[in-house]
């Protein structure tokens, strides 16, 4: 009797322990100290997908799978075909002076000759008469890339970041943490990038990613050898990139706006560390309350700015040479 209620007692207790080991798993691959990268994963297999999808459409609008005439330097579709496709484009997300929907365009698609007007440019069934309103080109871009050059260069940054940040956060905060900085990258390159300037990439996202491991080094300063050193490496990296952006065809101001947002919301998100003192503790907390009063006031500000201001250029005039320099009219859009 005493051996079988034992092991009747030993039988239970592995019953109710196999529901509770698989929720740990579960929750850890959801919030933290995740086995996979599931999200890292899933997008860039959606990237890839898309980019296809991509090179398909520019063959259907233009004939050709790339743009030879001129030659895209990223070897991809056509930049008119990509506004189509849902590349941030602000004449397409609401009205602008300089460009009403029934304004006629030149190089759609085929040939320089070949003309569309903004609704027929913008696509996804045009306006229905009424105001431009396409606001998922704040969201889409991310996903969309001019080219193989740009999408292989992303994806090598987005596995070798991406991978561990999300161990780390866990699925729900990394997809939070990655779609915030890469939206909010479109909407500050929205309003003060220029009107005509056509963005995409998830390069705003993998500057959040950026951001993150800048606060992660910062939260385990005092268990990483030679932190310093690392922290100098890092910002040497952020800075050589912006100065890339400065380039033409890129939005610096997604990568501006990407890397502000991501040390925002790794603020926010990242879990203290297992050493902090109770002074830390309280600072942590405090820095979380800050910035999330912030990406709010950022979110609610910008967002009113892009959609409220009679003409974006006026925003902020000077603004422009944050993403190109003053040589061979680069930044004359």
């Amino acid at each position: 009797m005493g051996s079988g209620q034992f092991t009747a007692q030993k039988d239970c207790n592995i019953t109710r322990s196999i529901p509770s080991r698989q929720r740990g798993l579960l929750f850890r691959q959801l919030f933290g100290n995740a086995r996979y990268p599931l999200f890292t994963w899933a997008s860039a297999a959606a990237m890839i997908g898309v980019f296809i999808y991509e090179i398909i459409r520019n063959h259907q609008l233009s004939g050709s799978w790339i743009q030879t005439n001129p030659l895209n330097p990223m070897i991809g579709p056509n930049y008119m075909a990509l506004i189509n496709m849902g590349s941030k484009f602000v004449p397409c997300m609401r009205e602008t002076s300089q460009y009403p929907p029934t304004t006629s365009l030149n190089n759609c698609y085929a040939t320089v000759e070949d003309t569309c007007t903004i609704e027929q440019l913008c696509g996804f069934g045009g306006f229905h008469g009424e105001m431009p309103q396409q606001s998922f080109r704040f969201f889409v871009p991310i996903f969309l890339h001019a080219g193989v050059v740009h999408i292989l260069l992303n994806l090598i940054a987005h596995f070798q970041i991406g991978s561990g940040a999300e161990r780390d956060l866990g699925l729900i905060r990394f997809m939070i943490l990655y779609l915030s900085s890469g939206i909010w990258g479109f909407i500050l390159g929205g309003v003060l990038a220029g009107t005509a300037v056509s963005s995409m990439g998830c390069s705003g996202a993998l500057f959040g990613l950026v951001g993150y491991t800048v606060v992660d080094l910062i939260v385990n300063w005092k268990q990483i050898k030679k932190p310093g050193r690392e922290l100098m490496k890092l910002l040497f990296v952020i800075v050589i990139s912006l100065v890339l952006g400065l380039l033409p065809g890129l939005d610096n101001f997604a990568h501006i706006g990407g890397l502000i947002m991501g040390l925002l919301v790794s603020v926010l998100l990242k879990s203290k560390s297992q050493y902090a003192s109770h002074r830390s503790i309280i600072i942590t907390w405090i820095a979380r309350i800050v910035s999330f009063i912030l990406i709010i006031v950022l979110f609610v500000i910008f967002l009113h700015i892009f959609y409220t201001t009679t003409d974006l250029s006026n925003v902020c005039p000077g603004c422009k040479y944050l993403s190109c320099l003053p040589v061979n009219g680069w930044c004359d859009v």
